[in-house]
């Protein structure tokens, strides 16, 4: 795919160096075998490394380490969204990386607020 240069020519991305993962080519393939959108896939992938670190820290899914997991794992996805030069997509943007940062925090960040004082609320009434 050509890319401008800035100079008005176009140029072609740099080929990137042996042995680099392609991140970007492995996360379209989910895409294409689930057939679910970019969004719904940053929801799903939330819930699971949420789930996931939840069963690997031995903590609630609601406990903030749990929740931090998945913003961390998610910062260094979009920052390598952000800052890959070999597979140009359109996720390179800080839009489209703030929108895939919403999708995949919204329901661990309420899970972590909402699930603690629930518990809490429901042992206030058993007493």
């Amino acid at each position: 795919m050509p890319l401008c240069d800035g100079g008005g020519g176009m140029s072609t991305p740099p080929a990137p160096p042996s042995g680099w993962w392609n991140w970007t080519g492995d996360k379209s393939w989910i895409g294409q075998v689930t057939g679910l959108p970019d969004s719904t896939l940053h929801a799903h992938a939330g819930m699971a490394i949420l789930i996931l670190s939840a069963l690997v820290l031995r903590r609630k899914p609601w406990d903030w380490r749990c929740w931090l997991t998945v913003l961390v794992i998610e910062t260094i996805n979009e920052a390598y969204d952000l800052l890959q030069p070999f597979y140009p997509t359109d996720e390179g943007n800080l839009p489209a990386s703030w929108f895939d940062m919403w999708n995949t925090m919204l329901w661990p960040t309420v899970i972590m607020l909402s699930f603690a004082w629930l518990g809490r609320r429901g042992e206030r009434r058993e007493r």
